[in-house]
């Protein structure tokens, strides 16, 4: 039986970081962190799934992972695999200075906000329907 109300939780959660997101841009804040903020949102949207189904919500920020999972549920076609793996990289890798640390310039952050905004709707209606 769905379990709405776990992955109810798990959505308002990713909301938060959603909206943590727009201030951020809004204000036209840092977009290394602005970055972190989009990809704990769509990894919290995506695990709400997990939650729907009582499936053991597995410990990875890996989002193909997780994308992987939800795809068996629902159709992502309006979703770009590539897009989420960028957006994954915000957590992977840019969150601390190494050789692959990359600061994404303001149009990428605001194709990955709408990516996750995009998410973030599709996973909603379907658990909210």
């Amino acid at each position: 039986m769905p379990n709405k109300k776990y992955a109810r939780e798990w959505l308002n959660l990713a909301e938060k970081n959603l909206e943590t997101a727009r201030l951020l841009i809004k204000e036209r804040h840092y977009t290394d962190i602005i970055g972190i903020e989009i990809q704990q949102a769509v990894e919290k949207t995506m695990k709400a799934v997990y939650g729907l189904y009582n499936v053991k919500i597995p410990r990875t920020h890996n989002l193909s992972v997780l994308y992987n999972f939800v795809t068996q549920y629902l159709d992502l076609k309006e979703i770009n695999i590539d897009d989420l793996i960028i957006i994954g990289d915000y957590y992977d890798v840019n969150r601390y200075p190494g050789p692959n640390y990359n600061i994404p310039d303001f149009d990428e952050i605001e194709h990955s906000i709408s990516v996750a905004e995009k998410l973030y709707s599709r996973i909603n209606h379907y658990i909210n329907s």
